[in-house]
């Protein structure tokens, strides 16, 4: 018996309605639009923000993309992250970002605009595979997450960073290493008097804190409260 070719089948149907050169203008224009779409949207990207924000079909938003400037801050300063707009952004977006985009527009019948991004501050300087998340404003200090791509954030980098979140944090920082470098040199010399050791705990103190404190600025850093959202400050 001869086995049916399915594909055959359609092709013999779609010539009964379908002229093969209708279709293949229907398909240029379908792909040109798609085009000029993606095109848009990279402008978009890459366009300055205004102060104008996002109307989106609160029915249709997903309440777990919904995040507060508040929340987003907490975040951004534990994590030493930044929250700037998308022309500032130099790493790569994923090759669904358009599709994904488009999706909501359709869903939401708008135009998405004066996107933010929260990336690594190196994403603002140059090309790295971390994970970025792209937003969109919608008011009153709220934001929609959009998409997430990249590799996932080691969970230590919150530790990691924890010195550079303010001012008190490092001199904290450079107190507990004084403290270490102490106890490491009492159990050296043992025969340390308690004196000595509290001597030697002050000048650990007064070397580490400015060791920690001019290597800091002179690379050109700054706090995380203080370059979470700022388009200036250093790195």
């Amino acid at each position: 018996m001869q086995r049916l070719n399915i594909h055959q089948e359609l092709l013999k149907e779609r010539s009964k309605n379908t002229d093969a050169n209708k279709l293949s203008e229907v398909l240029k224009k379908i792909w040109a639009e798609s085009d000029l779409k993606s095109t848009k949207i990279k402008d978009t990207l890459n366009s300055k923000n205004d102060s104008s924000f996002n109307s989106l079909n609160f029915e249709k938003m997903d309440s777990n993309k919904i995040f507060h400037e508040k929340t987003i801050e907490k975040i951004c300063v534990d994590y030493r992250l930044r929250f700037l707009d998308t022309n500032y952004f130099k790493g790569e977006y994923p090759d669904d970002l358009n599709y994904i985009i488009s999706d909501i527009e359709n869903d939401h019948n708008t135009t998405l605009k004066n996107y933010k991004i929260i990336a690594p501050s190196k994403l603002f300087k140059l090309r790295s595979p971390d994970d970025p998340l792209l937003f969109a404003p919608i008011g009153n200090g709220y934001y929609y997450l959009i998409h997430k791509w990249g590799n996932e954030m080691n969970r230590l980098r919150k530790l990691l960073v924890l010195p550079f979140k303010n001012l008190n944090n490092l001199l904290i920082f450079s107190i507990i290493i004084s403290a270490l470098f102490t106890a490491g040199g009492k159990i050296i010399f043992q025969t340390m008097t308690d004196g000595e050791v509290f001597t030697l705990f002050l000048f650990a103190v007064k070397s580490f804190v400015f060791i920690f404190f001019y290597l800091f600025f002179l690379v050109g850093k700054n706090f995380n409260q203080t370059i979470w959202n700022s388009r200036f400050t250093s790195f």
